[in-house]
């Protein structure tokens, strides 16, 4: 059931935001390559229905942290799914961002990384940075490297399925005492809790249980959280 609200909310999310943005779905294009190395790397994890090339919601928030960083960065969204299976497509996911994020800590010893997930992404991104015990899906999927935790300056998240109230790094207008639909262990992302903001929208079905609302799910694109995601991120940067 709640599956299939996710499944049509992201297909209402499609819709709105070609509508008030202009913005039509693209050809995947490929990541970039590991040896392109510049002081800052964003990886993208888009939400499921987003295109591959061009997130709605995380493709502003890249060109945000680049205006700001002129010259500095560079902006992948990472190659997977972002499908409507639950159990294969976020799989998928953790796999490619552990290997995305070995290959370019071992090519670029000195770049840092600003990672950004929302929705299906945004579980991705937490369980890529955990131990395989604390992941709902990708269990196989190996680890990151040691050089790979100490090099993350920001993570932003957004709508995260797996939020769990409580939490320092919590953000937004939800509601205390209320979780995601699938929260993770309070204190897993405990390393990373300085440098993590995860956004959560008062009533969005997906971060905040399955009895909320599923149009709360699309107001990231219009609360103000996206920019300041994006100055949370950029502050990381400068002040590190």
């Amino acid at each position: 059931m709640v599956e299939s609200r996710v499944i049509r909310t992201a297909a209402h999310a499609a819709a709105l935001v070609t509508l008030t943005s202009g913005v039509s779905v693209i050809a995947p294009a490929l990541p970039a390559s590991a040896a392109d190395c510049k002081p800052v790397s964003v990886i993208s994890s888009r939400g499921t229905f987003e295109p591959q090339s061009g997130s709605w919601l995380q493709k502003p928030i890249g060109d945000k942290i680049a205006n700001a960083l002129p010259g500095r960065t560079k902006y992948t969204e990472l190659v997977y799914p972002a499908a409507p299976n639950f159990d294969t497509s976020p799989e998928a996911g953790v796999t490619a961002l552990i290997k995305l994020l070995n290959d370019e800590s071992a090519a670029c010893p000195d770049q840092r990384y600003i990672l950004i997930g929302y929705s299906q992404g945004a579980q991705v991104t937490g369980d890529s940075l955990v131990p395989p015990a604390g992941r709902l899906v990708g269990k196989n999927a190996g680890e990151v490297s040691v050089t790979v935790p100490g090099r993350i300056a920001a993570i932003v998240l957004y709508g995260d399925p797996r939020f769990v109230a409580g939490e320092p790094y919590n953000a937004g207008t939800f509601e205390p005492g209320k979780s995601g639909d699938k929260p993770r262990t309070k204190g897993e992302l405990a390393a990373y809790a300085s440098r993590m903001k995860d956004y959560c929208e008062k009533s969005d079905f997906v971060c905040q249980g399955s009895t909320g609302n599923p149009i709360s799910h699309l107001f990231y694109f219009f609360n103000g959280m996206n920019d300041q995601g994006a100055q949370f991120a950029v502050q990381q940067i400068q002040n590190s």
